[in-house]
């Protein structure tokens, strides 16, 4: 084998785990509403008073596929402690209300400051003593 040959055999062979690195991390949104007990959401508004130490989460599902089903989560369990995972990984505790005159909105109130601002995705998930 040429020596060229050999070189691109062998960076296209480093390649392959780079590239399925790649694959997994665009799937791995999506296999966050495959988990028990969560679902992919996106915050619309964050308000947070400094005096008060509380932020207000204004949000809804990420998918339209997972509407009906955050719907059916927040009718269930308004009023319960969930938890949310925002881009740093962590999960933070926050109370789940169901915004009554928007359909499939939800509100979360979480202890300040705001774990994410406006626009950003997060992963909602039930603790398991809720479901």
């Amino acid at each position: 084998m040429s020596t060229s040959l050999a070189a691109r055999v062998l960076s296209q062979a480093a390649l392959l785990p780079i590239l399925t690195i790649l694959a997994v991390a665009q799937i791995a949104p999506h296999a966050a509403t495959a988990e028990s007990g969560t679902i992919a959401c996106r915050a619309l508004e964050t308000h947070t008073d400094d005096n008060l130490k509380v932020t207000v989460v204004v949000f809804h599902q990420r998918d339209q596929t997972e509407r009906s089903r955050l719907a059916t989560r927040l009718h269930e369990h308004s009023g319960a402690m969930v938890e949310v995972r925002s881009g740093d990984g962590a999960w933070r505790r926050a109370r789940m209300v169901r915004l009554k005159s928007c359909f499939g909105r939800g509100l979360l109130l979480l202890p300040a400051p705001a774990p994410f601002p406006e626009r950003t995705e997060f992963v909602l998930r039930l603790p398991p003593d809720v479901h």
